[in-house]
C-alpha cells in the first residue's frame, strides 16, 4: 500500500484576520511568516500492507459456518456430572452434600428461630 500522508489545510478565516491586522503588526518581525502557508506535515512511514496495522488475530474468520450437528457434538461433553460426595444427614437421615448444611434440618431451625422472634415482639 502507499504511504499515508496527512496535511493540515490552511483556514481562510485565519488569513483574513491576519490581513486585517497587518498594518498594525508591520513593526513586528513575525509578520512575513504569518502570511506564509504552514510548512509542516504529518506523515506516517511507508507500510508494506494494511496487515501491518492489524494484529493477526483480528483477521481470523472461519471459512464456513459450523453446522448445528457439529456444534452439538462439540458441546456434548459439557453436560452435568454425577455428584459423588453425597452422605446421609446424622440428624434426620436425608441425603445431603458432604461438608454442607442439611436443607431439611436448616429449614426446621430457621422456622423455629423466626417463631421465637415473633413471640418476643
Amino acid at each position: 500500500m502507499a504511504a499515508l500522508a496527512l496535511r493540515q489545510a490552511p483556514s481562510l478565516s485565519s488569513f483574513s484576520r491576519i490581513s486585517f491586522l497587518a498594518p498594525f503588526l508591520s513593526s513586528v518581525s513575525l509578520v512575513p511568516s504569518l502570511f506564509a502557508p504552514p510548512s509542516f506535515r504529518w506523515t506516517i512511514p511507508a507500510l508494506q500492507s494494511l496487515l501491518d496495522l492489524f494484529p493477526p488475530f483480528v483477521l481470523a474468520v472461519p471459512k464456513k459456518k459450523t453446522s448445528h450437528s457439529r456444534k452439538r457434538m462439540r458441546s456434548a461433553n459439557k453436560g452435568l456430572k454425577d455428584k459423588l460426595n453425597l452422605v446421609h444427614c446424622p440428624g434426620c437421615g436425608s441425603p445431603k452434600l458432604a461438608h454442607s448444611l442439611c436443607p431439611n434440618c436448616y429449614s426446621q431451625l430457621s422456622r423455629g428461630w423466626k417463631q421465637q422472634m415473633r413471640e418476643q415482639l
